[in-house]
């Protein structure tokens, strides 16, 4: 799997970055984005997310943008990585706060299709951070202690989707997209709706 996911990230990213992209000149355009995901991702339960970005279009074809997505996923694996207190009774745990987030880089190369419609491809490097703060008790709800556990890293990330422009404003589109974010122990799986200014 893991080697499957490399291959498709180097197959994006050639087709993102080659010489006649890179040949195209014109005057840069800048633009922001908000988007809404639905998240899927192993060992946790399917959740929601929120996103805003910003960019430039390089030319027809090339952009570059920066892109943050805060998700409502609870990852209760970092529960197992807390030094828990031994007990011969059963913990309970209750969860106070938690954090499930992504900073993304990414080339963005834009295959113009037909009419209103593109495809895109988007490739890069993005900051993974996930946190929870819980707290411990026992079955008798005598309370232990309070924890907080949290863990980051860089992963590749990329995605495939649509660009849809609007044929009432020249500078509003839709893009609509699935990402991956390639994880170490398990993928984390964005199926995305945003709208995107251009200004």
């Amino acid at each position: 799997m893991r080697t499957l996911s490399t291959t498709f990230l180097l197959a994006l990213l050639s087709l993102i970055i080659n010489p006649t992209t890179l040949a195209e000149d014109r005057e840069l355009d800048w633009y922001v984005l908000g988007s809404g995901s639905i998240v899927l991702a192993r060992d946790y339960a399917v959740d929601t997310a929120l996103g805003v970005g910003a960019g430039v279009q390089i030319n027809q074809r090339l952009g570059i943008e920066l892109c943050w997505d805060a998700s409502g996923v609870e990852p209760r694996d970092l529960i197992q990585k807390a030094n828990l207190p031994k007990t011969i009774a059963p913990l309970q745990i209750d969860v106070q706060s938690h954090n499930y987030h992504f900073l993304s880089a990414l080339a963005v190369r834009t295959f113009p299709f037909r009419g209103p419609f593109s495809l895109l491809g988007k490739a890069g490097l993005a900051r993974h951070w996930k946190s929870m703060e819980f707290d411990v008790w026992t079955s008798g709800t005598v309370f232990m202690e309070r924890f907080e556990v949290e863990e980051s890293e860089t992963l590749p990330v990329a995605a495939l989707g649509i660009e849809l422009a609007s044929n009432r404003f020249e500078t509003l589109s839709f893009e609509f997209l699935l990402t991956n974010f390639f994880e170490k122990r398990n993928n984390t799986i964005l199926f995305s709706a945003a709208v995107k200014i251009k200004f």
